[in-house]
């Protein structure tokens, strides 16, 4: 994710709250961080993982993550880059 100019501590706010709901609200999610980059005040990665294909699917329904995706797509300098993987051992 990489953040407008200047909204790096807004995107950190948003995310904290939403990281803290995901972690205790889904028990399909066995871990959520959030990091920056070293250097870089507005290139972040949210580090997700879920037990299975349906609670990752579950999470997209919740509540929380529908109230702050809109938040934090206005504090995008670019579209949101999502990649997927699969644990294989």
């Amino acid at each position: 994710v990489e953040t407008r100019n200047g909204s790096g501590a807004e995107f950190v706010s948003i995310v904290s709250d939403l990281a803290h709901k995901v972690r205790n609200e889904e028990d399909g999610c066995t871990s959520y961080v959030v990091t920056r980059a070293m250097g870089s005040p507005e290139h972040f990665a949210v580090h997700a993982r879920f037990q299975d294909w349906s609670a990752f699917e579950g999470h997209a329904e919740t509540p929380h993550l529908k109230r702050a995706m809109p938040r934090i797509n206005a504090l995008l300098a670019s579209p949101l880059a999502l990649e997927i993987y699969l644990e294989v051992i």
